[in-house]
């Protein structure tokens, strides 16, 4: 029983493909096809094999440090820090104490209030202060986190907390040295 290849249409004759003349190529310009004895391991030789067939990075210089594509940090990268540092300074502003005593002690001009009251005032300035400045912190971290491959808001959010932090920061100090003296005890007389 002798076939010869005219007879064999079987699925072991699918090596070879017909030429696609009629399909337009959608390739671009200058950028060698792949054919079936070539592989990309072969075309690239040398070269990263991301790198090998993209037109956008040939004659690209490559990133300082770094022998692949820059990829975004994972979870303690910039982004993280970044979020986290607009959060707290959500926090600063939506609590609305800082400006609230700046205008307090602006209103009150150095007249002297309850001995109570300074304590309090002292105590909810600092804790205003304190996360404006845990928020600078966290931007700070952010902006040092920096690689080429951060996303750009994640710069935008860190230098954006950064400054307006700084000023939560100048305006909660400014407010702390505004507080008053204590105004003197009056003290009942005394009955005998």
């Amino acid at each position: 029983m002798s076939t010869t290849p005219e007879e064999n249409t079987g699925p072991e004759n699918t090596t070879t493909e017909p030429e696609e003349s009629g399909r337009p190529s959608f390739e671009p310009a200058g950028v060698e096809t792949e054919t079936a004895e070539e592989s990309p391991h072969d075309a690239a030789e040398g070269q990263d094999p991301d790198q090998a067939g993209d037109p956008n990075t040939e004659g690209a210089e490559p990133v300082a440090g770094s022998t692949s594509d820059p990829r975004p940090g994972g979870v303690l990268s910039a982004e993280t820090f970044g979020l986290v540092a607009l959060v707290l300074l959500g926090v600063t502003i939506m609590s609305g104490q800082l400006l609230e005593m700046l205008t307090s002690m602006i209103l009150v001009s150095g007249q002297p209030i309850a001995p109570e009251q300074i304590g309090h005032i002292e105590l909810q300035l600092m804790m205003g202060g304190g996360v404006a400045l845990l928020a600078v912190l966290f931007a700070g971290l952010s902006l040092a986190l920096i690689n080429p491959g951060t996303r750009p808001w994640a710069k935008w959010a860190a230098t954006t907390t950064v400054i307006v932090g700084l000023l939560f920061v100048v305006i909660a100090a400014v407010a702390f040295y505004m507080v008053p003296e204590a105004a003197e005890q009056m003290m009942p007389p005394i009955m005998e």
